[in-house]
């Protein structure tokens, strides 16, 4: 028992390694920061690091980890069948929504092989993940800058496939309601795309790049 207090305590001392820090290229450091953003919605790995060096910190992450890991396997679940249905089925009214043309029925396949792509990696990244503990993640998962950025990645895959396949199949819509020929159709939409999409990428960028203030207690950007 006061061999792995001993232990806990020594690794609670460990600082920041190299391998952990953002490179000194600027343009790398944008790359690392949205790498981190998307793998453990920080800017940088310091909150990443304390969970492998303290215990309790550890079981918050992993607990955070999986069952955002979980949420993405669920929606792409759901964008799964959904981009399904539209590669199997023929519209009900084509002159309303004609999602069978060429270049629809390819978004919706893109979207359908991005979904699964997501769905199988984040049931990897579950397993892989869910299986290892605090010094295996530690010492062998995220030992050098190559398996740390292999870790990132592997988390941040299953987002990124989803986020492709949500893409590809709100870009199926779309220009199957332009290709209708239905003059009030394409004002709802082009009202909807205003309204409801443009202005989130703008505002993400912003909240992760622009308005992150600095955290006074720890020194770090604050989340």
């Amino acid at each position: 028992m006061s061999v792995n207090t001993t232990n806990s305590s020594n690794d609670e001392h460990r600082p920041l390694p190299d391998c952990w820090k953002p490179p000194k290229n600027r343009a790398l450091v944008v790359l690392f920061t949205i790498l981190c953003l998307l793998s453990v919605a920080r800017p940088t790995l310091d909150d990443h690091w304390r969970s492998k060096i303290n215990e309790e910190e550890w079981e918050k992450h992993k607990k955070i980890v999986m069952e955002r890991l979980n949420n993405t396997n669920i929606t792409a679940g759901l964008v799964l069948t959904s981009s399904s249905i539209f590669l199997s089925t023929t519209p009900p009214l084509t002159s309303i929504l004609p999602y069978t043309i060429h270049s629809c029925y390819i978004l919706s396949l893109g979207s359908f092989a991005h979904a699964l792509c997501s769905l199988l990696f984040g049931l990897a990244t579950v397993n892989i993940y869910g299986a290892a503990d605090r010094k295996r993640a530690r010492d062998v998962l995220t030992a050098t800058r190559f398996r740390l950025y292999c870790t990132l990645l592997l988390f941040s895959w299953p987002v990124i496939s989803l986020a492709i396949s949500i893409i590809c199949l709100l870009l199926s819509l779309l220009i199957a309601c332009y290709a209708s020929g239905l003059w009030w159709l394409k004002i709802l939409t082009t009202a909807e795309i205003v309204l409801f999409w443009a202005w989130l990428p703008p505002l993400f960028l912003w909240r992760a790049f622009l308005n992150a203030p600095q955290d006074t207690e720890s020194g770090h950007q604050a989340p």
